[in-house]
């Protein structure tokens, strides 16, 4: 999440996971950056992750996420609490980002500044839509740059599914902070959130499943089971029961993809033992299975 120095923050559950998000997900930063700007930008296009520290006279500034995108820097920061400061330190950001990809021509020099939001966990009532910081030149110019918001907590899970919006999902458990202590000793309640977990954790192998990207469902429910672990730290029922909910769901899941993975792999063995039996060469074999699978084939093929 967002800091001036490194030495003056401390790491939050909350930073471990957004960051984990990015870099092991980094596609899922697409559709934010879609609802963020209006842009349409498919979950698949090609992207540049760029650096995330800058050096100053104050300090090391450590930014969450830039990403360069068909020429445009996008510049996403998390935050778990709203922040009087972040206008101010989102131009700053901006600046450092602009000048480190800044071109010289003569004795002009051309930067551009990033498209910039700023991703709220929780926030408040007086929480404004924008952060803007007005710049004036000794001449009366004036630059205005604007740094969008985004209230997570204002995003139902059908909004979130909609969009596609799965990084958020980790947090979503925030939405029910105030109602934790009356959930935890509420066996109706408390059943009430474990079955919307559990939809959701079906809603989204399917998604994923879908998008070819099945592969990132462990991760992703790993993030949410990590926050709702934390948030519900001092519910000791909530917590038992959501920790045994998830460790089935991921159970369920690793089960189902042995299943797969064992029935692929019967596939392949039986196309082996076919091509075997065609006399297609061993070089061939080895371009299009690996040694197990030969090994295994040749074994049936001789029976």
């Amino acid at each position: 999440m967002a800091r001036r120095k490194t030495a003056e923050f401390s790491s939050t559950i909350f930073d471990d996971v957004y960051r984990t998000i990015i870099s092991r997900m980094p596609q899922f930063i697409i559709p934010v950056i879609n609802d963020a700007f209006g842009t349409r930008y498919p979950m698949d296009i090609e992207f540049e992750q760029l650096k995330n520290e800058f050096y100053t006279k104050n300090g090391k500034l450590v930014t969450d996420s830039i990403f360069l995108i068909k020429g445009h820097i996008y510049h996403v920061e998390c935050q778990s609490n709203s922040d009087n400061t972040m206008a101010i330190r989102m131009f700053e950001y901006g600046m450092e980002i602009a000048l480190e990809r800044a071109r010289k021509n003569k004795d002009y020099l051309h930067v551009d500044l990033p498209e910039s939001a700023v991703v709220y966990l929780r926030h408040m009532k007086n929480t404004p839509d924008t952060l803007t910081v007005e710049v004036r030149s000794p001449k009366g110019d004036s630059l205005t740059y604007e740094s969008k918001v985004i209230k997570v907590q204002e995003y139902t899970k059908d909004v979130i599914f909609r969009k596609k919006l799965l990084m958020y999902l980790p947090f979503y458990v925030l939405r029910y902070e105030k109602e934790l202590e009356t959930i935890d000793k509420d066996r109706k309640r408390l059943d009430e959130l474990l079955r919307e977990y559990t939809g959701i954790c079906s809603k989204l192998e399917k998604i994923l499943e879908k998008g070819g990207s099945s592969e990132l469902y462990n991760d992703l429910v790993g993030c949410i089971m990590e926050i709702m672990d934390y948030v519900l730290r001092s519910h000791k029922n909530a917590r038992k029961e959501m920790n045994e909910m998830g460790g089935k769901v991921l159970e369920t899941y690793t089960e189902k993809t042995r299943r797969e993975a064992k029935k692929e792999n019967s596939q392949m063995i039986y196309s082996a033992v076919k091509d075997i039996k065609d006399g297609i060469k061993s070089s061939e074999l080895k371009k299009k299975y690996t040694a197990d699978v030969i090994k295994t084939a040749k074994a049936i093929a001789c029976l």
